[in-house]
């Protein structure tokens, strides 16, 4: 499925917004209106996107990052699926990314082709994943996920949920830790508030589905495009999760 593209007519207010956002380029000095209100407002909209898995068997929705929990919670809300958050951490080199780790395994992903091409000592890496999973510890212990067990069999399926996506490197990530380094064999369906137009075609290839409410060619800053400016703490973050998991127990 295509990513989905607002449906407003013309002339109404939303549908000026989003022209007028699209226009505006990443180094404009023109306000850039907001196009969605909150995450959550985008995690409502994306479920009725893909109402057609709720309830659906051996199926997770995933928090691919913290700040998105409260869209992906509106999600797992709205079609009655167990939610958790995934977490990895991408690392740099030189501006370059070069590996991912998950607290999900001791073996991080590794470019190896940009390792190697750019030389990079293996000593400078092992400090860059030493670093990444003391961060991730503390992700960890702050936002406590659930710990949820992955659907493994080949009918399984993860629903990763984001509330924007510009390069798309941690998404990518995500999806090669998953199946490189997890060994996950079921189905992919990404779900964002905001894809790139150019990072979207991308994810067409990598996943099985890819779903979004916009899908515009020139994204700027993802905050950009939603009213509430700030970031969920950690601790939101946990309560979210806790209200998760009293919600998977009323579905069961």
């Amino acid at each position: 499925m295509l990513a989905e593209k607002t449906s407003s007519a013309p002339s109404s207010p939303r549908s000026l917004i989003h022209n007028r956002h699209r226009m505006s380029l990443p180094n404009s000095r023109a306000y850039i209106y907001p196009y969605f209100t909150s995450r959550e407002e985008a995690g409502v909209m994306l479920a009725k996107r893909i109402k057609h898995y709720a309830r659906y068997p051996d199926t997770v929705v995933l928090s691919i990052k913290p700040t998105a929990t409260a869209l992906a919670y509106e999600i797992a809300k709205e079609l009655e699926l167990p939610l958790d958050l995934f977490l990895i951490r991408s690392f740099q080199y030189n501006g370059m990314t070069v590996g991912a780790i998950t607290d999900k395994s001791d073996q991080p992903l590794l470019k190896e082709q940009i390792i190697r091409g750019c030389d990079i000592p293996k000593d400078v890496i092992d400090e860059l994943i030493a670093k990444e999973y003391i961060e991730l510890e503390t992700l960890k212990k702050e936002c406590c996920p659930l710990n949820l067990t992955l659907p493994c069999s080949e009918n399984a399926t993860l629903i990763l949920c984001t509330d924007g996506i510009q390069s798309g490197q941690n998404v990518r990530n995500t999806v090669g830790i998953l199946k490189n380094i997890l060994g996950y064999r079921g189905k992919i369906v990404l779900v964002a508030g905001i894809i790139g137009s150019d990072a979207q075609k991308i994810f067409m290839r990598e996943t099985d589905d890819t779903i979004a409410v916009l899908c515009p060619q020139i994204v700027g800053t993802v905050a950009s495009w939603y009213k509430e400016s700030f970031e969920l703490a950690n601790e939101e973050i946990s309560q979210i999760l806790s209200q998760a998991k009293n919600l998977s127990k009323n579905i069961s």
